[in-house]
């Protein structure tokens, strides 16, 4: 099977290939059983159109308005060496011949599923019969995901970080249909050569044809290590980067496959795993030793002291409207500078199209200090305006007044918090107020999605007074709800009386 020629691809109508996808009419949807899945070959199928494609600017805006023809496809096609997409060579690079390969099952590939034979990890799934076979046709997608989205520590001693940074959040276009969105998350040559500062003569050989080679420094503690340099990673190279030598062995049997659900005569149960020697600088240490951010156009960055790194959800208390501002256009959070995903800056900035769109983000929460452990998903869908550039301040107005209402719920529990009459119950009104936090910022991001949903229509005056009227009546409705549950021990009613002022202040 290959990737750029064959019916691989899962959708609710079969499976289809990538040609298929883009030079046709019909409105495919993707069918997998798990979103981390779905997330994941949404990445990879942007990122195979890159390589056939390789579009500039022009040749995109091409594309997204007039489609893309069968002949146009091919021809492209026939500029890529295409021998080295077959599945049984895909994202699998061999190590020497000294190397000890890592057996597992191929739950492993999934990072929310729980597994006692890694310690300290645990998932949103418990049940390892979930995903015990999968179909060699969603194998590079789940080898991608492995290399690319799966955190190190998930693997115990064995794993290694990918060049995105593992637990890092991904940002996507999403178009009317998979078609367009697959263009949309096509990354334009030009406009990527422009922004990401890579040395002219970066190798853009894949990983698994030619191999990484690092750096040997020293690190803080006089030890040698290597590290990868960013700046000589192409873009073909980087967006198939590896941090595993991995190979499955497919077996002949027939199953249903539990990552899409299709039957197959050809299963694989267990992969084959062994982590690359270096580290690249979405690492800490590799960071610190001047290994650069590979500028990976689906991950927003953030700008810390010694570098740059993905971005993350930060608890499981965190909702994404809360970053959207930066997410879209770069703003300063928590004191630190957060950019936009590439792909986004790229829409932004080079006007493919001048239709609205929606803008995906999704990816794993991690558990503070335990990062093997994934504690929640984050899946979210945003309306945007058909110009960012001339119409960001809707967006950023609706975010800000969420920002400003949950400002105002905090300072009316810290209010009633200071009151003399609870000094000896300021615990309980701090736990409320926990409770009430993460309830209001899960409610606000149904109330911002549903207004942004108006985005393209209304004026963004109108779309800020909306937002300012339903947040403010839910944090109200919040706090009105822990008024009512204390409402007969009177000096904690009182302090919490003091603090509603804040909620009604003009």
């Amino acid at each position: 099977m290959n990737l750029l020629k064959d019916d691989f691809i899962s959708t609710t109508q079969g499976k289809v290939s990538l040609k298929t996808i883009l030079t046709g009419n019909e409105n495919y949807q993707l069918q997998y059983y798990f979103d981390e899945i779905q997330l994941a070959m949404l990445q990879l199928l942007s990122s195979l159109s890159t390589v056939v494609l390789q579009p500039t600017i022009q040749d995109l805006k091409g594309y997204l308005k007039n489609g893309l023809t069968p002949e146009q496809y091919e021809a492209a096609l026939d500029k890529v060496e295409s021998q080295w997409f077959e599945n049984d060579c895909f994202m699998q690079s061999k190590p020497s011949e000294n190397t000890k390969y890592f057996p597992a099952d191929i739950h492993k590939v999934i990072s929310g599923i729980e597994s006692s034979s890694t310690e300290n990890a645990s998932g949103l799934f418990s049940s390892l019969n979930d995903f015990s076979c999968v179909c060699s046709d969603c194998m590079p997608a789940l080898n991608y995901n492995y290399q690319t989205n799966v955190h190190a520590k998930a693997m115990g001693v064995g794993g290694s970080t990918g060049i995105k940074g593992g637990g890092t959040l991904t940002f996507l276009m999403a178009g009317s249909c998979l078609k367009e969105t697959i263009l949309m998350n096509t990354v334009c040559v030009d406009y990527f050569t422009k922004v990401s500062s890579l040395n002219e003569d970066a190798c853009n050989d894949f990983m698994w044809v030619t191999p990484l080679k690092g750096s040997k420094v020293t690190n803080a503690k006089g030890k040698e290590v290597e590290i990868y340099q960013a700046q000589k990673i192409g873009l073909a190279r980087g967006l198939f980067a590896l941090a595993y030598h991995f190979k499955f062995d497919v077996i002949e049997e027939s199953s249903v496959c539990d990552s899409c659900g299709h039957k197959s005569s050809y299963i694989v149960k267990k992969f084959h795993h062994s982590k690359y020697n270096g580290n690249y600088g979405s690492t800490s240490e590799a960071r610190e030793l001047g290994a650069g951010w590979w500028p990976n156009p689906y991950t927003a960055t953030v700008n810390l002291e010694n570098g740059f790194m993905g971005l993350r959800a930060r608890d499981q208390n965190w909702n994404s409207w809360e970053d959207l501002s930066a997410m879209v256009a770069q703003a300063e959070v928590d004191k630190n500078s957060i950019s936009p995903a590439p792909i986004i800056s790229q829409y932004r900035d080079t006007g493919i199209s001048k239709k609205p769109f929606n803008y995906l983000v999704g990816g794993n929460i991690l558990k503070p200090k335990n990062e093997a452990s994934i504690v929640g998903r984050v899946y979210d869908l945003y309306s945007m305006p058909s110009s960012l550039n001339k119409n960001l301040s809707k967006v950023t107005q609706v975010i800000d007044s969420g920002l400003e209402q949950k400002k105002l719920l905090e300072k009316a529990f810290y209010i009633a918090s200071k009151d003399d009459g609870v000094k000896f119950k300021k615990n309980i009104i701090v736990s409320a107020s926990k409770n009430a936090m993460f309830r209001f910022t899960a409610n606000a991001q149904q109330i911002i999605q549903r207004t942004l949903l108006d985005v393209e229509r209304k004026e963004a005056t109108e779309l800020r007074k909306t937002a300012v009227i339903e947040l403010k009546q839910e944090a109200q409705r919040i706090f009105m709800g822990v008024q009512r549950k204390y409402q007969h021990d009177l000096p904690l009613f009182k302090a919490l009386v003091k603090g509603e002022s804040a909620l009604y202040r003009k």
